[in-house]
Formats: C-alpha cells, structure tokens, sequence
C-alpha cells in the first residue's frame, strides 16, 4: 500500500524520459488543467467516488491466509463489460492509412489483456504472478454509427495535416482530424502520425465529450503492418485504455508516488525497455518495481498485467453514478470475432429477461432445461453477488423491487458454457 498523496498532485507531475517515444497523458492533462482549472474539481470528485466504490466492495480471499493481494481469488469472475469501439484512422501518407487487418488485430489484443487471456503471463515473476488479474472487459468494433446506420467500426479521413501533438487536433475535422463519437455509448480510438516521440495519449476521465478517447501513433498500434518493434505487440493501446479507464502510472507520476491502487508498489520513476530481475526502489522490498505491468513505460515484450487493484479501480468508473456508467446502457451491437470472449461470461446466451428495463418484478426465461436444478445468480456492475436462486423451472419470476436502480449481469452455469444477460433496473 502507497502513503497516501493526493491523486491530484499524482496527475499533474511532468512525466520524465520525454526524449524516447512514451505516453503523454500526464503531460496533456497537465496542459487541460492549466487551460480548464474548473476541471481539476471535476477530477476530485471522481476521484472521492472512485474512493468510495473501491472500499465498499468485498475483499475477495482464498483460503489458508489473511491479508495482502495475493490472498485475491484468481477464481473469482466478474461479469464482462462490453466496450464498442470506434477507430478514427487519420492518415496523410498510404502508409499510415492502416489495414482494417491491423485494427482488428489490436481490437484482439485488447480483448487478451483486460481479459488476462494473453499467453505471456507465463512470464510474470513467480512473486507477481497472483496479482495478475481478469479485467472483464469486452472490446468489439461497432456494428452501428451514431445514426443507426451499419458500420464496420472503422473510419478513414483523409488529410493535409503531416503530423498531429497532444492538442486534440486528430479528434476534430475541422482541424484536420476527425470528430468523435458518443463517448456515452462508444470508445473513440484515433490512429495516426504524431509528433515528437508521442506514443500515444489519453482524454481524461471527466473531461468533455468532444475529446473523450485515446490517441495511438500508426505504428505502435496493432501487431501487424506498420505496427514497428518495440512496440509492435498492441500494448500502447492497452496502456492508453487503461487511462481512459483511470489508471495513473505505476509510479504515481511523481518520485514514489502514489497510482491510488493498494496491490502495486511504490517506485521511483518508469521503467524503460525490456527490465529483467528485481529492481528496488522507494523501499519496494524484497521483490521491487512492479516493471511488467501495463501502467509503466516498459516495451510491449515486458508488458504483462494489470492487478486486482487496478481492476477494481478501472471497473469503479461503471457503478451507479459513476463516470462511464452511461456505456453500460449503450445497445450498440459488436463484432465479437475471438472464440473466447465468453470464458468469464456470454453476452445474453441462452437467457432472456422481460420487461428489460424494468421497475420491479421480471420474467427471466431459460433456452432449454438443462440448466434447471442449478444456481442462478445475479450480479452488479462490480462483480458483487447480489441474489442467488436456485432454478426450478425454465421460467422464473425475479423480484427486484427493492434493488437500487443500475445495471446488473444474471448469470447461470460458469465456464465457456455459462449465460449472462444484462438487466437494467429502473
């Protein structure tokens, strides 16, 4: 656990090694606090609802010990959060007009990461290794434009600009770049050229609609194509997302300083390259920087993990009231082209749930009877069990007359077969 700082303070710090290519989150939200002050109280207040959200849901354990991270059940599933994506592929060049091959290619890998279905944590530390966590997020390309109308996901704008800087100038067309989507019901990416050594950068968690998204330089995103070692393996974009979802630097973008997540040490900067061993720093004894997580500046062959903690952090945005609450409710249909997105939980499936949204009581209907004489549970947007039943026929009457209004995931059997609808209560 890190001494407590002001997440604030943790936000506006200048990140250090600007002469390699990195991320430049800290240095753009530097630059909107200063152009917006009335942000910086915005940020607070999310800041003090993420707080709440993360102390008010249950520590998870595993038997035989008490205490500490490693006690989190790597068991435990939470139910997915689907994100529709929109790419904005602004390009000068032909080069940097991007295969839809290469889109989908990050699409996947971004699905591995926040699901912690990527082969490589194989190679997380022994001692790090119980940290790694299933993110439960779903990422697809939108099948649907903010008009209704079919759409691959992807969106290509031509222009005259070489190069774009962290001024939000890719995100407008009339800059140059292209406008964004409904941040209320999609993920905008945008794909281009930037300038000086910029990886890539991320809008921030309550700031205004227009500019809401992450920007990706054309050759560091995907695994193929453009896409250039050492940053050819899609984590940019991971690392970006994970902004877009609250997450601060490992290093709490001061000396030692604070990320707001109780399961990643201390440490005294970013790490740079492909680390390997224990480096001590800020006291992290005995088993040092958490260099392998996708919050530091590691290349993508490093990068490996995100931890419970920071699970938790990222899924508080999507409780009740919460700053990306509202894409819960999006009814944008994705491409879902990965075999596995339904390992923690299938979208709908063999379940149905009428009236959806509803005030008080439900009809929830079964596909067939297998599933009868099992377990139904029900779950909020946290993952938090919030009834269990056991299934006596293959219509059931749900009471949810008392539940507080939100989005919530009723889920029966577990593992590739299991169901999950989503109900939206009123």
């Amino acid at each position: 656990m890190k001494l407590y700082l002001s997440a604030l303070c943790c936000l506006i710090f200048v990140v250090p090694g600007l002469s390699q290519p990195t991320c430049r989150s800290t240095d753009y939200r530097k630059e909107q606090f200063k152009a917006n002050p009335s942000l910086v109280q915005v940020v607070a207040a999310i800041e003090t609802f993420t707080a709440n959200q993360v102390r008010s849901r249950p520590v998870i354990m595993t038997g035989g010990s008490s205490g500490g991270a490693n006690n989190l059940s790597t068991n435990f599933t939470v139910p997915l959060i689907t994100i529709p994506v929109v790419v904005h592929i602004v390009y000068h060049t032909a080069a940097e007009n991007i295969s839809d091959a290469q889109v989908q290619s990050q699409i996947d890998v971004l699905n591995m990461d926040y699901q912690k279905r990527n082969a490589d944590t194989a190679e997380i530390p022994s001692y790090y290794r119980s940290l790694a966590a299933n993110c439960g997020f779903r990422f697809g390309l939108a099948l649907l434009d903010t008009n209704g109308l079919a759409t691959t996901g992807i969106v290509r704008r031509n222009t005259n600009v070489t190069s774009f800087s962290i001024d939000d100038g890719i995100k407008f067309t009339s800059s140059g770049g292209d406008d964004g989507w409904d941040r209320d019901r999609y993920l905008n990416i945008w794909v281009g050229d930037l300038t000086g050594g910029i990886l890539g950068y991320s809008s921030i968690v309550g700031a205004a609609k227009a500019t809401d998204g992450i920007v990706v330089l054309y050759t560091a995103f995907g695994t193929n194509g453009t896409a250039t070692a050492p940053f050819n393996r899609g984590h940019t974009a991971t690392h970006e997302v994970g902004h877009w979802l609250n997450m601060i630097h490992t290093w709490g973008d001061d000396s030692c300083g604070n990320d707001e997540v109780g399961d990643t040490p201390p440490q005294e900067g970013p790490d740079y390259g492909d680390p390997s061993g224990i480096i001590i720093s800020c006291g992290n004894e005995p088993y040092g920087n958490l260099y392998m997580d996708y919050m530091d500046f590691t290349d993508d062959i490093g990068m490996h993990l995100f931890t419970y903690g920071q699970r938790d952090r990222m899924r508080s945005l999507f409780a009740s009231g919460g700053f990306r609450y509202p894409l819960l409710s999006s009814t944008v249909p994705v491409a879902v082209t990965d075999s596995a997105a339904s390992v923690t939980d299938n979208a709908g499936g063999g379940i149905s749930a009428f009236p959806n949204p509803a005030v008080s009581g439900v009809t929830i209907k079964l596909a067939d009877a297998s599933s009868v004489g099992g377990l139904l549970g029900v779950y909020d947007q946290l993952g938090r069990k919030v009834a269990e039943l056991r299934i006596t026929s293959q219509v059931l009457q749900l009471d949810i007359s008392g539940w507080a209004q939100g989005v919530y995931f009723i889920r029966v059997g577990g593992g590739k077969n299991g169901a999950t609808a989503k109900l939206v209560k009123i």
